[in-house]
């Protein structure tokens, strides 16, 4: 089996070999290889990390293999993409790979069909949708990759497995609808998470969280805006901390200053594990301002809040309303003022924070069931694409090996 994916595959290898992590969740590649033990399989794991480097361990080699030009844009973007997939099917091919399962981002869906060629069934996982909810792609080149990659889906795929039904909704879109699909939940390790059983009031000054990338796509700087509205409102005083790296963090602080919010808004950089829980434990609710131009599937950062018992406001451009339900306060996507009303509610109105934090309780429990978990979900599509393979009874090993 070759799985694509993953932000440094060799590194996530190491910390496997002696049961390391940077955050709460066992990652997707721990996960595969883990199964692929278990199972007495042999396999390959890939993403396409500019450092390059492998390690082989019990028959599993992780490997970075770096993608030609993939910071660039235009017509280098799309090649690159192209050639990458190309390239991954004939790497399967000199290896003996005989089923493949490429994350989404890794190259266009289209160029898969090299896999075809060489008489190698392959899959997509969705980390992220093909396009953003609402905002369908337009413009020539976005429509052709479009019905190029469809018709990879209605005749290459043996499949696709995702973290959201939009993931499933979009992978099966354009006369899709028959291709089988594997849901999977992110999991975590309950240790740390008892707050979710423990729920309090929303504390003074009411405290928003960002965790993540700190990119301009993921809204950063429409909550520098939304925090603009927020100072000096009447109500409860309201703080705004940013927790993560990214292109866009030097700006970000820039920002905060030029605009005269150092008061209230504080731009943290990358945390350590034990770091951000503390940064979940002491805010009141999550915010998720995606923007429309960012293809988010639905966001670990919200399961992560759910866990600690905190709602999370966000747009259905982070997919996350359908998972998480009642513990969402929903705003409009790129809308300023339906963020400051949804905050301000929440902040003001003991009522409604209750409401959305009992939900939190009331979806939590995926993230802890194993059985919801990616590894199960590729052992379930191994078994569509091999008859003959046994799926494991219990997937909670995969999660202590």
């Amino acid at each position: 089996m070759l799985t694509c994916g993953g932000a440094d595959i060799v590194a996530d290898a190491e910390r496997d070999l002696h049961r390391k992590t940077d955050g709460f969740a066992t990652s997707f590649a721990a996960q595969a290889r883990r199964l692929l033990r278990m199972h007495g399989l042999e396999g390959v794991l890939i993403c396409s990390n500019a450092k390059g480097g492998e390690i082989l361990h019990d028959g599993i080699l992780s490997i970075n293999i770096p993608r030609w030009w993939d910071t660039k844009q235009g017509w280098r973007y799309h090649l690159s993409r192209i050639v990458h997939g190309v390239k991954l099917a004939g790497y399967a091919r000199r290896n003996g790979i005989d089923l493949a399962v490429i994350d989404s981002g890794t190259a266009h869906y289209f160029s898969l069909a090299a896999f075809k060629l060489y008489g190698i069934p392959v899959a997509v996982n969705f980390h992220n949708v093909r396009w953003p909810v609402g905002y369908e792609p337009s413009g020539p080149v976005k429509k052709l990759v479009r019905k190029l990659d469809s018709w990879f889906f209605r005749n290459v795929s043996v499949g696709a497995l995702g973290c959201s039904p939009e993931c499933s909704n979009q992978a099966r879109a354009d006369g899709a609808e028959n291709l089988p699909f594997f849901p999977w939940s992110g999991q975590f390790m309950a240790e740390g998470f008892d707050s979710v059983l423990n729920p309090q009031e929303a504390s003074v000054p009411f405290q928003l969280l960002f965790a993540g990338r700190v990119e301009r796509n993921k809204g950063v700087f429409d909550l520098l805006t939304i925090a603009s509205f927020l100072k000096g409102r009447a109500g409860r005083q309201i703080v705004v901390e940013f927790c993560g790296d990214g292109a866009a963090l030097d700006e970000l602080r820039q920002e905060i200053g030029r605009l005269g919010l150092s008061d209230m808004v504080i731009a943290r950089g990358r945390l350590s594990a034990s770091e951000l829980a503390e940064a979940y434990s002491r805010c009141d609710a999550l915010i998720v301002p995606t923007r429309g131009d960012f293809c988010e599937g639905m966001p670990l950062v919200s399961a992560e809040a759910v866990l600690s018992g905190k709602p999370v406001i966000t747009s259905r451009l982070s997919n996350a309303l359908p998972v998480l339900g009642g513990a969402i306060a929903e705003a409009e996507p790129e809308d300023i003022q339906s963020y400051v009303s949804a905050i301000a509610a929440m902040a003001d109105q003991p009522e409604i924070y209750a409401r959305h934090q009992q939900a939190c309780a009331d979806v939590s429990g995926q993230f802890l069931d194993r059985s919801l978990s990616f590894a199960a979900a590729l052992d379930r599509l191994v078994k569509s694409v091999r008859p003959e393979h046994t799926p494991l009874k219990d997937y909670s090993r995969i999660f202590s090996a």
